[in-house]
């Protein structure tokens, strides 16, 4: 059963496209010598928003993650091409059924605040994982009603016992949300893990000044500079990483641009497509783009009048132009999406686009009892980019009588608007909601499953659309518990189907990742998910 696991993540892995650059690969490290220049170097990146917590299991974007990963490592984790391997664990095996998973712990690592890496805190997290104490946070449902047990073998292992078999175990423990929290932390509350996170990660946190900067700190003594990982290879080189790196979330796209040209920040991400062409003839930036795995979305309240009329969101589909949405707000980059999950996470089943077609918008509503349209609110973050979105949307929608309300607020407050209210949809606030996901364990189940399960209802996931579909809720499950991967191929390509069918967002575009740094930064990448990957990071003489 172990060699079909290892087969089926490797074959997820083989379907991800790889991030670009010619940055050679970790080298194994060498002993002595004194700091490099770049780990005597304080950097500025700059982002597009403010962050919204550091607790990765309450954690929905993929910026607080990917910070969250420089800070914490997991029992597994991700390279380059999204390959699962071992990080924090040294190995596993598991039993036929793939209902039984022994995990064997690298030693001799501490928390930067002190405490040991051991099957003690490696059982903290896991029942953090699964809600123990009835506190539930965004990332409860991901493997809560998984994982059945966890019990203590020895000092260096665990073994988890799940309810069902799942195939993808492993390749689910490589989630972001799955780094490993200082058990420390997690006794002191959640308020702690949400603002003072410890791990074993590559760098130490800080500060977060919300709305200003969050702050990092380089962990000299980060085992992996060390780890003998396949092939002899540490995770990163000796001298890779920064003195510090400081984030400053900045809304304006044009103030991104002016820092990475004036050298205000050495790194910049996402790099707003309309200035691509203009960084790439700076001869002091270096400009980069890479697909992704993220695709972007309309979201529709469907259990909110007139959107809970399936004729009401078929004509909203119609009546938006998909490759113009690519041109003007993704300034090209980009593709038009054919499912709700890209071609590059595995079981992905391509459906025909639907064409733009604003008459036959207009007739679908006409049938819905609407021939004179509605007044729509959309809610978002209030960007430059999600501005610029917005307002193609409102020019969209207006041609078939749909007239938008543009709401676009502060990261912080729409996250308490949207993400974190428990009510039925039929009384939640949102009508109409921007959100580009990644499925970051890089199969069909975390790109399904937290946007239209039932039980991801806000605030315990992201279905946000509140749709509830008995038909999904079968197929998820089928892919959900069977380790086959052809019994899953097909559950996922009927749940695709489906969800194609019933139009419960609008599917937009599927992403392309774009980044710069300064002439002297090099291995600054970004994951296929979206998140950065700062692991080979040096600056140059």
């Amino acid at each position: 059963m172990r060699k079909v696991i290892f087969a089926l993540l490797m074959a997820a892995a083989l379907t991800l496209t790889a991030c670009g650059g010619g940055d050679k690969k970790p080298a194994a490290p060498a002993a002595g010598g004194g700091a490099s220049v770049s780990q005597n170097t304080d950097v500025k990146a700059a982002v597009a928003v403010d962050f919204t917590t550091m607790d990765p299991q309450d954690t929905n974007d993929t910026l607080s993650g990917g910070i969250q990963r420089m800070v914490m490592d997991g029992l597994f984790g991700f390279d380059d091409k999204m390959k699962v391997y071992p990080m924090l664990a040294s190995g596993y095996k598991a039993n036929d059924q793939a209902t039984e998973f022994t995990i064997t712990l690298r030693k001799g690592i501490k928390f930067t605040d002190g405490a040991d890496w051991n099957a003690d805190a490696a059982i903290a997290n896991i029942k953090k994982w699964k809600g123990e104490g009835g506190i539930k946070l965004k990332r409860t449902s991901f493997l809560s009603s998984t994982i059945k047990t966890v019990d203590k073998v020895d000092d260096y292992t665990i073994k988890i016992n799940l309810t069902k078999p799942f195939g993808a175990f492993i390749s689910n423990l490589a989630h972001p949300c799955c780094v490993m929290m200082s058990p420390k932390v997690i006794a002191a509350g959640n308020e702690a893990c949400a603002k003072k996170p410890a791990g074993t990660g590559q760098y130490k946190f800080v500060e977060w000044v919300a709305g200003d900067h969050l702050k990092l700190e380089l962990n000299k003594d980060w085992w992996g500079y060390k780890a003998d990982l396949a092939g002899g290879k540490a995770l990163a080189d000796k001298d890779a990483g920064f003195k510090s790196i400081t984030f400053k979330p900045v809304g304006e796209n044009a103030t991104r641009v002016a820092m990475i040209q004036s050298g205000d920040a050495q790194i910049i991400w996402p790099v707003p497509t309309e200035n691509l062409a203009t960084l790439k003839s700076d001869k002091k930036v270096q400009v980069f783009e890479d697909e992704g795995i993220v695709v972007r979305y309309l979201f529709m309240n469907n259990q909110k009048k007139p959107y809970s009329d399936l004729k009401v969101r078929q004509a909203i589909n119609y009546a938006i132009n998909k490759e113009a949405y690519i041109k003007v707000v993704k300034n090209g980059i980009g593709s038009v999406a054919t499912s709700i999950i890209g071609p590059n996470v595995q079981f992905y089943k391509k459906n025909e686009a639907v064409k733009y077609d604003p008459a036959k918008a207009k007739e679908l509503l006409k049938e819905a009892g609407l021939p004179n349209g509605f007044t729509a609110k959309l809610m978002f973050a209030n960007t430059t980019t999600n501005q610029k979105q917005a307002e193609f949307f409102k020019q969209q929608l207006s041609e078939v009588g749909i007239n938008v309300d543009l709401k676009g607020m502060e990261n912080a407050v729409l996250n308490q608007k949207v993400e974190s209210v428990n009510v039925p949809g039929s009384e939640a606030e949102v009508e109409l909601f921007m959100i580009g996901w990644s499925p970051s364990t890089g199969d069909a189940d975390w790109g399904i499953r937290p946007l239209l399960a039932k039980e991801s209802f806000p605030p315990h996931s992201y279905n946000i659309c509140y749709f509830a579909n008995d038909e999904l809720e079968k197929y998820i499950k089928q892919g959900l518990e069977s380790a086959d991967v052809n019994v899953r191929k097909d559950a996922y390509a009927k749940a695709q189907d489906l969800i194609w069918k019933e139009v419960p967002m609008i599917f937009l575009s599927n992403d392309f990742n774009t980044w710069a740094t300064g002439a002297k930064v090099t291995g600054v990448k970004i994951y296929p998910d979206g998140a950065i990957n700062m692991k080979n990071a040096k600056m140059t003489k």
